[in-house]
């Protein structure tokens, strides 16, 4: 296995390299024969949804289904996003095994994740609430997934926390969409909530629409954040790929100026990112504006693209990339008192080449 353990991080600070999330001699594979293949993925419980331009595989909320993690909202995550012949979500990672954290490489330069990460997008999480609060086997909220029990010292979203309370899910599905239901109540840590998310292909446009209404329902405020993991896979080690926002881009880490470059309202890849390359860094230059909340994204090579909005505000930006993914993460704010309810929409339009 290689030791290159490279980060290159973005414009704003003083150039440096940075390990990965979980590099391998701290987090050494299993043994031969524990790793369980990313394919096998495909054969969980889902839905495949189309309006005749655009079709997704959406995953259902199952105890052993796709997703069993505690990091992502197991609602709606969907892989295999395809038009006119583009796979635009991808697995990632080619192998999933408990033994690592966060992810590492196996000794062909291969993504092992562990099963708290092995997702693909779109697909969102929501910042813990309560954790600090809760103590040492307290109970804390991750919507999208249920009520947790605090068992470590520091939140950490990669590792998989008990689930005391999963509440009560109900899937309907038809041609073009699949909605979600997840309600938590009565619930003694004083926790509750109404959730509902409907990933829907807009009929007659190559679009596909993620809608969410939260309500909380418990007798303690939400305050909280939720932010889109596209893990787009649009070129082999993101060459090619720029994306586009209608404001000037500050990136709060600096990167090798040989891998990628922030300029104005862009941010492109200079080269194909190799073996464990990663590049990471927050965004901020935008404002409370709705339109701030509008992206391109296109391979400039094959004219691939797709565009990501959304009718929120944005609260703060997070780009986080290996060879295998791009992934941009735009996050929205939520404020809930007991009672209140918030409603919000990604909207995802595709092209192809010479369609913008």
């Amino acid at each position: 296995m290689s030791n290159k353990m490279v980060g290159f991080m973005l414009a704003g600070a003083t150039l440096a390299a940075i390990p990965l999330a979980s590099p391998a001699q701290d987090h050494p594979l299993p043994e031969a024969g524990t790793v369980r293949p990313a394919a096998t993925l495909d054969n969980e419980p889902s839905v495949t949804i189309s309006n005749g331009a655009v079709s997704a595989k959406v995953y259902l909320p199952e105890r052993r289904g796709f997703y069993t993690g505690t990091q992502f909202d197991h609602a709606g995550m969907v892989t295999h996003t395809t038009y006119k012949g583009q796979d635009y979500g991808q697995y990632w990672f080619k192998g999933i095994s408990s033994a690592v954290h966060d992810y590492t490489y196996d000794e062909q330069e291969n993504i092992v994740a562990h099963p708290c990460c092995s997702a693909t997008g779109p697909v969102e999480e929501f910042d813990a609430v309560g954790f600090d609060q809760a103590g040492k086997g307290g109970s804390f909220l991750k919507i999208g997934v249920g009520i947790l029990r605090r068992n470590t010292d520091t939140y950490d979203h990669v590792l998989h926390y008990p689930i005391e309370n999963a509440g009560k899910r109900e899937n309907a599905a038809t041609r073009d969409s699949v909605r979600f239901t997840q309600d938590i109540s009565g619930d003694p840590s004083g926790y509750g909530y109404h959730y509902v998310k409907t990933v829907r292909m807009v009929p007659g446009r190559p679009q596909m629409r993620i809608e969410h209404m939260l309500r909380n329902t418990g007798t303690k405020p939400i305050q909280t954040t939720v932010y889109c993991h596209n893990f787009l896979t649009l070129s082999p080690g993101n060459e090619h790929i720029r994306l586009a926002a209608p404001f000037n881009l500050k990136a709060t880490r600096e990167m090798d100026r040989t891998t990628a470059k922030v300029e104005g309202r862009t941010f492109r890849f200079l080269r194909a990112m190799t073996e464990q390359d990663t590049v990471s860094s927050g965004f901020t230059g935008f404002d409370q504006s709705l339109h701030d909340y509008d992206f391109d994204i296109v391979n400039t090579k094959t004219g691939y693209g797709m565009r990501i909005r959304a009718d929120q505000p944005l609260a703060r930006i997070n780009m986080w990339s290996v060879a295998t993914t791009f992934s941009w993460e735009p996050y929205v704010a939520i404020s809930l008192k007991p009672g209140q309810e918030k409603r919000w929409t990604y909207i995802y339009d595709f092209y192809a080449k010479g369609e913008k």
